[in-house]
């Protein structure tokens, strides 16, 4: 029904073509790739939260099975560690290292209700130039219902912490700029909007910390949002949304004005339990901004949509598997 390479315009569908998607993904399965088309020049990293009920196993044989970084993480639980990743590029071999150290997690590790997902992106890419990095703040606080419930992977709902270590940008949006203004520099912006807690779903710390030299490394921005998983294809689906949102902030033509109207007009009430609802024409109208081909599209609408199910539950609902 859809050619993968073509680039159909989502937002455009009619009531019966909106039908016809939905029917098409009901069967539809996202599938792990050798490259995802990403920016020569964009690099990433992961860090894959768990928990290890049988932690005296990997602390001396985790090396040999992956060259991920092994730390403690007390915000998972008391068995709660991360693996974190070598900075990673969209070639070949950081795909096979991103499998492999997911199929060796599988066979001990596992998920609970406080495990996130957290990716670093190379900040160079922005260039300090504030008129992408706002751009990438509007597309998120406009979308950022679409963004949780897309983050939320495998799982209908998003984890029980997730106020606590991703709370959503609107708020601090609306706090910091609602009434004064956006800041003109980017000094001035990162200095504003950094958080020393990190508990934004879209966090500019590390970017803070280096443009101003208090750090030579990690000049990252970290998306906090997305749950925790186990599954190298979510993870890859993840990398490829996330990085496909930074590069439709760097351009010049986006409509601002829009965002901004859309942003200043938007409620805060409950909303965590708003992101988990499904809105099929705001999906549409992101995929429509962010991806330039159907492959792209139809994953990030099937792990969107998952299996059309929704939750109120505190704790962590899996949807169908929808990967293979």
């Amino acid at each position: 029904m859809f050619k993968l390479d073509k680039n159909e315009q989502f937002n455009q569908m009619n009531i019966h073509d909106q039908k016809d998607l939905l029917n098409f993904l009901e069967s539809y399965f996202i599938k792990y790739r050798d490259n995802i088309s990403l920016n020569d020049n964009m690099s990433f990293g992961v860090e894959i939260e768990c928990f290890i009920p049988e932690m005296r196993l990997y602390n001396t044989r985790h090396k040999k099975y992956t060259d991920f970084n092994l730390v403690e993480d007390i915000s998972v639980d008391h068995c709660g560690w991360e693996f974190q990743s070598p900075i990673l590029k969209n070639n070949l071999e950081s795909w096979h290292a991103l499998k492999a150290t997911c199929n060796y997690l599988k066979k001990s590790c596992l998920i609970n209700d406080c495990c996130g997902g957290h990716i670093h992106f190379g900040a160079h890419v922005f260039d300090d130039n504030l008129e992408y990095i706002y751009n990438l703040v509007f597309l998120w606080t406009v979308y950022e219902d679409i963004i949780y419930r897309f983050g939320n992977g495998e799982f209908i709902n998003s984890r029980e912490i997730i106020n606590d270590y991703a709370r959503p940008v609107l708020y601090k949006y609306k706090e910091l700029f609602h009434d004064n203004g956006l800041p003109k520099t980017t000094e001035e912006f990162l200095k504003v909007f950094k958080l020393s807690e990190q508990n934004l779903g879209l966090n500019f710390f590390h970017y803070y910390l280096f443009f101003n030299n208090l750090t030579t490394t990690k000049n990252t921005i970290e998306f906090r949002s997305p749950n925790g998983t186990l599954e190298e294809v979510i993870w890859q689906n993840n990398i490829n949304f996330f990085g496909k949102l930074i590069e439709a902030a760097l351009n010049n033509n986006l409509d601002t004005e829009k965002l901004l109207y859309y942003i200043n007009n938007k409620d805060t009430n409950n909303l965590i339990y708003e992101y988990s609802k499904i809105n099929l024409n705001k999906a549409l109208e992101l995929a429509d901004i962010i991806f330039d081909n159907n492959l792209d599209k139809l994953n990030f609408l099937k792990q969107y949509i998952k299996d059309g199910k929704e939750s109120r539950s505190n704790t962590l609902v899996k949807a169908s598997k929808f990967w293979i």
